[in-house]
């Protein structure tokens, strides 16, 4: 009887296991396609099989040789490390405020969040862009850095509430008690234990940022300080597209978000284990 148990369990665990392996492969086969279709010869790039008869590791020599996708790679850091920071600064404070006061209006305030949060920029798109005609801030990251921030910023005040309401508000009055002001708790104590929220927020806010198209086509126009996704879409052309290029440089652009993640992974990990993305 006691062997039957324990053949059932490990059975049990098996075919949990053999299930995840499942869902993880159906999960990144998507990619996987990409990663073999940029690998193909350009001649055949939706050739039938899954394996490409030769590998073409030209084609990406072919698009980092290609000025505008490098150019739109430093573009795009910048734009979405600036925003990710602005929007993450202005959580931690307002995520605090939520979490640890109640005051009139507070659900209602929530709520309103989520109500921005759901408008469609293409909405304010027109009277944005006429605005930064008016301030002389058009063809510049200034806006990009601004309107990410502020589409995002929903996001993530959600996210940094639920992050300090895992904390004990005792630990910011003990602080306080031993001399330390309200913000030097929130530096001192509560950042340092919030650390894996706050990491799991900054990432997803740069992943957000990064793949922005609508407002990185509306408001640049020059070469130099084009974006990665509108370079991307560009080997979409009116009457002909290079589909290897177009999958090669997607693949490409892939990469600085992976590198994100695996440089905050145990961060990340933690962040979401503690509930950073609830709510």
């Amino acid at each position: 009887m006691y062997g039957s148990t324990r053949l059932l369990r490990r059975l049990g665990r098996l075919l949990v296991y053999l299930g995840l392996m499942a869902i993880v492969l159906i999960w990144i086969s998507p990619y996987l396609w990409m990663v073999l279709a940029s690998l193909r010869d350009p001649s055949e790039p939706f050739s039938a099989g899954i394996l490409p008869t030769r590998l073409r590791l030209g084609n990406y020599n072919n698009a980092l040789r290609r000025a505008s996708l490098v150019v739109a790679f430093r573009n795009s850091f910048v734009v979405a490390f600036s925003s990710a920071v602005l929007a993450l600064v202005l959580a931690i404070g307002a995520g605090y405020g939520f979490s640890r006061f109640r005051f009139k209006g507070h659900g209602a305030m929530l709520i309103f969040l989520l109500i921005i949060k759901s408008l469609p920029g293409v909405l304010l798109a027109i009277a944005i862009f006429s605005l930064a005609r008016r301030l002389h801030i058009f063809d510049s990251f200034v806006p990009l850095v601004l309107l990410n921030a502020m589409f995002n910023l929903p996001f993530a005040i959600w996210n940094m509430r639920t992050v300090f309401d895992g904390v004990n508000p005792e630990l910011d009055e003990a602080a306080m008690i031993d001399g330390c002001s309200r913000l030097g708790a929130i530096l001192r104590v509560l950042m340092p234990i919030c650390t894996p929220g706050i990491a799991a927020t900054f990432a997803f806010l740069f992943l957000l940022a990064w793949n922005e198209f609508m407002f990185a086509v509306t408001f640049i126009s020059s070469p130099e300080k084009v974006l990665v996704q509108p370079v991307i879409a560009s080997y979409v052309g009116q009457f002909a597209a290079d589909y290897t290029g177009l999958i090669t440089a997607s693949v490409l652009a892939s990469f600085p978000l992976i590198l994100v993640f695996l440089a905050i992974q145990r961060y990340v990990i933690s962040g979401l284990s503690m509930g950073a993305l609830k709510g």
